[in-house]
């Protein structure tokens, strides 16, 4: 016996007229493939659901009447009178992996050609894949979800044609395109997760996607609102993090500045004021001005070449200290520009510039420095006076 196929079937639902809440309608023959379906569609009743009123013989260019009771859905998929029966369909108004025809709107579910009412639903679906990832749990037979931050939501998609028909596409896209963009997801569905339980947690459990529905705009001022919050304090933690990762690579470079010369340093007593007690008098000597001009010369010109280094050696690193400035400003600057609201924060925060410290520390690291050249300079005079006041030139005599 042949047996009648899902594509044939569906060719006698778009063909027919239906009255009587679907249960009744019309169908002309127009083809002598229609005439082989419907002949094929009365004599398979039980899976069909098409019943004919008479007797007769189906042949083409008649109008036959029949009655409607329900496609076996194994067989055929799922064959809904109205939208409103998908919508009430447990499965169906969570997602829709399975087959499905709309009399109705004798609509197919492989059609290209979708009437607004299919693509709001579709749409509604994608949103509703999004609620899943949010939810804690999700029970796959009838999308019933359950919401835990902070409190418990119990919430299932349980909506109809009438809300689709109002469902605001704009606003739930803005709501899908702000999840889905960018970074942070997690930390955005928590935000939305929050949201849903604050909205409907006082709406009976029937009417709280409804709700929901009509109240997207709510909704997304809630997600874009939080989001920014949250946004606020990770770019503070995180600008906070890259200037302190900045002040400590800067003052390793500051304290270097000292470091580097400290053994010189610490050689300006000996080489200054220790050596030049290493000066010999003519008494000393037994009077022997030859020999006593000649260490003590060379003491002195040794403390003016050890001056003249160290001379050259605190300007060097005074250059050094005026590029790290250089350096800290530009950073400074950078971090004020790409975040002038997280920078006042922070500035606001420990009452002063982020990079003031070091700025402080600057200065006084220059200041060291200052004081390192002045006793050179001292201990070089100091040097001089009692070279000139001991020494016997034996070339004037």
């Amino acid at each position: 016996m042949t047996m009648i196929n899902r594509e044939e079937l569906i060719e006698l639902f778009k063909k027919a007229q239906f009255s009587e809440n679907y249960s009744k309608g019309q169908i002309t023959v127009d083809s002598p493939s229609l005439v082989q379906y419907l002949t094929l569609a009365f004599e398979q009743t039980e899976t069909t659901g098409w019943q004919r009123v008479s007797m007769s013989q189906i042949v083409i260019n008649q109008t036959y009447s029949f009655y409607y009771k329900g496609a076996q859905s194994s067989t055929f998929g799922h064959v809904f009178k109205t939208v409103d029966q998908l919508c009430a369909n447990t499965y169906f108004r969570g997602k829709k992996n399975k087959k499905f025809f709309i009399i109705d709107l004798k609509y197919d579910h492989r059609d290209s050609q979708k009437p607004q009412v299919i693509k709001s639903y579709e749409q509604l679906l994608s949103f509703i894949e999004i609620l899943k990832k949010t939810a804690v749990f999700v029970d796959s037979s009838n999308s019933k979800m359950l919401f835990l931050n902070g409190e418990k939501l119990e919430f299932e998609p349980i909506y109809s044609k009438f809300e689709l028909d109002n469902l605001n596409i704009d606003l739930l896209n803005k709501i899908v395109s702000f999840i889905e963009e960018n970074t942070h997801e997690s930390q955005k569905l928590s935000i939305l997760s929050k949201a849903i339980i604050n909205l409907c947690k006082n709406e009976p459990f029937g009417n709280r996607f409804k709700f929901f529905l009509t109240h997207l705009k709510e909704v997304y001022e809630t997600l874009d609102h939080d989001f920014a919050v949250f946004s606020s304090s990770f770019s503070y933690e995180k600008l906070r993090n890259e200037i302190e990762n900045a002040k400590l690579e800067e003052q390793v470079k500051i304290h270097k500045v000292i470091t580097d010369i400290q053994n010189q340093i610490l050689g300006i007593p000996v080489a200054t004021v220790i050596v030049a007690t290493q000066f010999k008098t003519s008494k000393s000597v037994g009077n022997d001005y030859f020999y006593q001009f000649a260490v003590n010369s060379g003491i002195t010109i040794g403390v003016c070449i050890f001056s003249l280094f160290m001379g050259y050696l605190i300007y060097n690193q005074t250059q050094s200290l005026n590029g790290i400035k250089k350096e800290i400003e530009r950073k400074d600057k950078q971090f004020k520009l790409e975040s002038p609201v997280v920078y006042e924060k922070i500035q606001k925060s420990i009452g002063e510039t982020p990079f003031q410290e070091l700025f402080n520390r600057l200065k006084c690291q220059n200041f060291i420095l200052w004081i390192v050249a002045l006793i050179c300079v001292i201990a070089l005079i100091v040097t001089i006076i009692i070279y000139a006041n001991i020494t016997v030139n034996p070339y004037l005599d």
